[in-house]
């Protein structure tokens, strides 16, 4: 049995030494003294008063031995006269001191043992020999370690026994005091002020008979098993200060004390931590308890006296019934034999060289390494089972057995694991989950799943340029990882480079590849430029003629357009490359308003990767322009849901002998408008299904009568594209 004990006291929470940071200051302020503090707690009975009191400093108790305390109690209403002039009295006739050794000796019998550790702690002899090799400095120390000691052990008598605070000068009853009226009390101590700068406590008592509350009542005790035949009997702290235990093995009918000092509660320190293991020591950071030697079998109850810093007992408390929980691990099985046969099979023997009777059986377990983890692989067998065949051995493939023994309260024991010689012939799974991602500096990072099957030894990437070239293993070694990183030229107009992965496990079986993924390459390089044909030109419009660009990912032709004092280009038509044959020119016609101003012309060339060639082949032209003739022009639009197209209807009112023609323009989403088609005398009709839903485009007409003439264009119409 261990008994949990310790020197520092629940009721008065008193520590060894603890310095107030209060100050005093000198008259002429040039030092400060530190304030020593201590504590006071009363408790009336209605028939009397009890105060006690402690120092917080060793030194200070110490120097309060010598000098003394008073208590001082201010009067009540019925005590003061119409004369008074003083409103307090001294309680004590002279200074509390403790009792002399031999006084102690006459008023107590030698059995009391907490005055007689009181008067040790006082009065006797010192351990402390100094030396003077020693030094001034460990000196000191060792003296105040001395008095820490003395008056923890004076404390700790005090907060066991009444007689040993009276004896120790710290505990004064008040019996001159009338039920229902309150007084107040302070406390002094009479060490001179310039030795030691203490405090005048003061504390309200209202006179009436003690009844105990909830804080000063024993708590619900618990019990946490911490070994086969060991418990920790426990409940939570709270302001009693000591408790005894009491345990009975046959429901009350008799008691066993199982510790005859005191139980007091406690903060556990690293050394708690090391010496009782994690879990007792974190119960004793809020609880009281006692680790407690127990057997299997027998229901035990546990009964707790405490009392408190007035040495009051609280009613005592007994536990629910406990019962220790079995758990001794059966006897170890052996395994004795793993015999394969035909690479398909496995028969697996065992023995033990005793049986227990609680035995529940057997369960036998496989894992790819000796270290586990274990899958369980059969039922649980009966108890006198010894020989197990596995059916599955070759599924398995290579790995480890053991034999689990589990009892009726599910401990369990196992034996040591055997391999089982299997060869494992059957290749893991394709690896999944294949990504990759190449950065504008060439660096590739690859990640892909892990395999499901447990024996997995790593992974071998493999690449190549195209997909008809030879796949070259990338990695060096294995990847025991599932992400990689490799690095490409920049330098390369490959579109993608190409990967797949190969798992392989512990029998080196290597799986099929991974789908082969294609991972898009940046593109560094700007498309080609769009090379100036020719351009020609006449009174109606402007008309040019560029080749395609010899890139193979050009996205966009973009045509601009600007006068010679503008400062800023407009694009005025965009062409993508579906729009054009492979060995098509890229013709746009033209008809700007005509102005004394040069018109600039240029095209620009955008790749997939929003690369530029730059705006090349800047053309200069001047444009008079032809003479405008007014024509009624009328023109209506409307959507072809069914054919996702935009039907024209227009009409224009002109008779001539010469050749006329009509051009539509198009604008898209506010853009600058463009020709879009021309159209012959007589036409009045044309679709447009160049369009995309959620556009929206405007439309309108003009014509071009010959010799230098045209007509104004017409009110432009507007539809969205649905």
């Amino acid at each position: 049995m261990i008994m949990l004990m310790v020197c520092t006291m629940t009721g008065l929470r008193l520590s060894a030494q603890e310095d107030a940071t209060d100050t005093l200051s000198a008259s002429n302020g040039e030092y400060e003294q530190p304030l020593y503090d201590f504590t006071v707690v009363a408790r009336s009975y209605g028939d009397s008063v009890v105060l006690r009191w402690a120092p917080q400093n060793a030194g200070v108790w110490i120097s309060a031995n010598y000098y003394g305390w008073n208590i001082i109690r201010d009067k009540s209403a019925s005590e003061i006269k119409e004369d008074d002039t003083v409103h307090t009295k001294v309680l004590n006739a002279k200074p509390i001191k403790p009792l002399t050794l031999d006084e102690m000796m006459q008023r107590y019998d030698s059995t009391n043992l907490y005055v007689g550790a009181a008067a040790q702690a006082l009065y006797g002899p010192s351990h402390f020999n100094p030396k003077e090799e020693d030094g001034f400095e460990n000196y000191v120390f060792r003296r105040e370690q001395e008095q820490t000691q003395r008056q923890a052990m004076a404390y700790l008598a005090a907060e066991m026994s009444r007689d040993a605070a009276d004896a120790i000068g710290l505990r004064y009853v008040d019996k001159d005091v009338k039920k229902g009226e309150t007084y107040t009390y302070r406390i002094e101590c009479l060490v001179p002020q310039d030795m030691a700068n203490t405090p005048i406590n003061v504390i309200d008592v209202l006179c009436v008979p003690f009844v105990r509350s909830t804080e000063e009542l024993i708590p619900a005790i618990e019990f946490y098993q911490n070994g086969p035949f060991t418990a920790f009997i426990y409940w939570p702290k709270n302001r009693l200060s000591g408790y005894y235990l009491e345990r009975s093995s046959d429901n009350g009918r008799h008691w066993e004390v199982l510790n005859t000092s005191p139980i007091f509660g406690y903060t556990p320190d690293e050394g708690t931590y090391e010496g009782l293991g994690q879990d007792v020591a974190m119960l004793l950071e809020d609880n009281v308890g006692y680790i407690d030697s127990l057997k299997l079998g027998v229901k035990y109850v546990y009964r707790v006296k405490a009392f408190d810093a007035f040495g009051d007992f609280a009613p005592e408390r007994k536990s629910d019934p406990f019962e220790m929980e079995d758990l001794i691990p059966p006897t170890v099985p052996i395994l004795d034999a793993i015999v394969p046969e035909n690479n398909k099979v496995c028969t697996l023997d065992w023995y033990m060289d005793q049986q227990d009777n609680d035995l529940k059986g057997f369960v036998i377990a496989f894992a790819d390494n000796p270290e586990g983890p274990w899958d369980n692989v059969s039922d649980l067998l009966p108890p006198k089972t010894r020989q197990w065949v596995d059916k599955k051995a070759h599924d398995r493939g290579r790995g480890y057995y053991r034999v689990f023994a589990v009892d009726n309260n599910s401990n369990i024991s196992f034996s040591l694991s055997q391999i089982n010689n299997i060869e494992d012939d059957v290749p893991p799974s394709p690896p999944t989950g294949l990504a990759a991602v190449v950065d504008t500096t060439g660096r590739v990072y690859m990640e892909w799943n892990r395999n499901p099957e447990r024996d997995i030894l790593g992974y071998r990437v493999y690449f190549a340029n195209q997909l008809d070239h030879d796949f070259i293993q990338k990695t060096g070694r294995r990847e025991e990882d599932t992400v990689f990183m490799d690095s490409i030229s920049r330098n390369t107009l490959t579109k993608n480079i190409y990967y797949y992965v190969v798992a392989e496990d512990n029998s080196h079986n290597f799986s099929k590849p991974s789908d082969t993924l294609a991972v898009p390459v940046p593109d560094i390089f700007p498309p080609g430029i769009a090379v100036l044909k020719d351009y020609t030109q006449d009174g109606e419009s402007v008309t040019f003629k560029w080749m395609q660009s010899v890139s193979e990912d050009v996205a966009f032709y973009y045509i601009y357009r600007k006068l010679a004092n503008e400062a800023q280009w407009k694009c005025v038509r965009i062409v993508t490359p579906d729009e054009l044959k492979p060995d098509d020119l890229i013709v746009f016609v033209d008809y700007p308003e005509p102005s004394a101003k040069n018109y600039n012309y240029c095209i620009e060339v955008l790749d997939d990767g929003k690369l530029s060639s730059g705006k090349t082949g800047q053309t200069t032209i001047r444009f008079r322009g032809a003479s405008i003739i007014e024509i009624p022009l009328t023109l209506k639009a409307s959507m072809n849901k069914s054919k996702s197209c935009v039907n024209l209807e227009f009409s224009y009112e002109y008779k001539s002998k010469n050749d006329y023609y009509g051009v539509i323009y198009k604008s898209v989403d506010g853009e600058p408008a463009y020709a879009l088609a021309s159209f012959q005398r007589g036409a009045t009709t044309y679709t447009d299904c160049h369009v995309q839903q959620g556009q929206k485009v405007t439309y309108s007409i003009q014509m071009f009568l010959g010799t230098g003439k045209r007509s104004q264009k017409s009110k432009e119409v507007t539809v969205n594209v649905k």
